[in-house]
Parts: structure tokens; C-alpha cells; sequence
């Protein structure tokens, strides 16, 4: 019953993803650009050491929720037919983005950490340019993830087909000059996906039970 139970509420760690993601982001609030001095960098570090620090690790904590969603979105996909490939390269997207957000929380702790020390006011400076830009794999991984989980969804089904469409014109919009608006209609399609998974897994399940005389 336990197991069922899980079984059911398990695509649910994808609103968990996205809900820590989009806080971390909007509590870390303004940050200083690439291009800002160092002085002001470290400054302003030294000023927030705690709260960013903080939030790395908050940030941290989605991975494993993201993990298990492209895990239960990768099982629907292949029940529903096909040979699983596009299934599977949904999955391989999720991980990548994983890493991304990794990659992501790695570099912001080490900016907050390195703004301690004096001595580390280059390195500073150094991590707060790659700071700025290092949203590449975590990006890139969301757009993989959406385009092939539409892609399947069309051909085999497991996802509303309008659904599926959307994801591939987030996939694809998420490659051109427009990519930090697919970012976030990508969470917001994780968002949707992880609420109908959940409902059509609680509905096969009751489905499944006997009726009780």
C-alpha cells in the first residue's frame, strides 16, 4: 500500500523542483553583474555572505526532486508506447539539467565563500563572471528535456498532445534569443506535467482497487 502510494505521488517531486528553484531565485534577488568591479563584488558578499551561502545550498536540495520527476516522467513515456528513445533522451535532458543546477549551486557557494578573504578578491571577481553565465547546461538540459518528452508524447502519447506541442516549441525557442522566457515556460510545463501524471497514476490506481462489499 505504501509502495502504491508513492508510486502515485512520486511525479509530485517535480512541482518540489521547480517551487525551491524559483524561490532560491527570487529571494537571491538582484546580483552583481559580470562586468562590476571587483571591490564592488566583494562588497557586496561580504554584506549577503550568509543568505547566498544559504541558498547555494537550498538550491542543492532541487536536484534530487528533479531526479525522480524525469525518472517517473521517463516510466509514463515508456508505457505509453514507442521504442523509448525519445523517452530516454527526456531523461538524459533532466540529468543535464541537473548538473546544471549543480554547476549552479557550486559556483554561487564558492562566490560567497571566496568574498571572505581578501586575498581571494581576483578569484571573486573570476567566479562572479562565471557566475553570470554558467546557466548553459541547466538551460540546455530543461530545453532536451521538454523538446523530447513532446516529441514522445505526440508520437506514443502518456501526455495530452497539446501538451507535447508546447513542449517542442519551448525546446525549441529555448535555443534562440528568447531561451530565458523557454526557461521558465520550461518550469512551468514541469509544473503541469507533474500535476496530470499525478492525477492520471491516482486515477489508474483507484481504478485498480476492488470494491469494497
Amino acid at each position: 500500500m505504501q509502495q502504491d502510494r508513492w508510486e502515485r505521488l512520486a511525479p509530485l517531486t517535480g512541482v518540489i523542483a521547480v517551487a525551491i528553484i524559483v524561490a532560491v531565485f527570487a529571494i537571491g534577488g538582484e546580483t552583481p553583474e559580470p562586468e562590476d568591479r571587483a571591490v564592488k563584488v566583494r562588497a557586496y558578499y561580504i554584506k549577503h555572505h550568509d543568505k547566498h551561502a544559504a541558498l547555494a545550498f537550498i538550491l542543492a536540495i532541487a536536484i534530487p526532486f528533479l531526479l525522480f520527476f524525469v525518472s517517473s516522467l521517463r516510466r509514463d513515456l515508456r508505457r505509453a508506447g514507442g521504442t523509448g528513445q525519445l523517452a530516454n533522451a527526456a531523461f538524459a535532458g533532466g540529468v543535464l539539467a541537473a548538473v546544471g543546477f549543480g554547476v549552479l549551486a557550486s559556483v554561487h557557494l564558492a562566490l560567497a565563500e571566496s568574498a571572505a578573504h581578501a586575498r581571494t578578491i581576483t578569484t571573486t571577481q573570476t567566479l562572479n563572471v562565471l557566475d553570470g553565465n554558467d546557466f548553459i547546461p541547466a538551460a540546455a538540459g530543461i530545453a532536451v528535456l521538454v523538446f523530447a518528452a513532446g516529441a514522445s508524447a505526440i508520437r506514443h502519447g502518456g501526455l495530452p498532445k497539446w501538451l507535447g506541442w508546447v513542449g517542442i516549441v519551448i525546446g525549441v525557442v529555448a535555443f534562440t534569443p528568447a531561451g530565458f522566457f523557454a526557461f521558465l515556460a520550461g518550469g512551468l510545463w514541469v509544473l503541469i506535467v507533474s500535476v496530470l501524471l499525478t492525477r492520471s497514476r491516482s486515477g489508474a490506481g483507484s481504478a485498480a482497487e476492488p470494491a469494497v462489499p
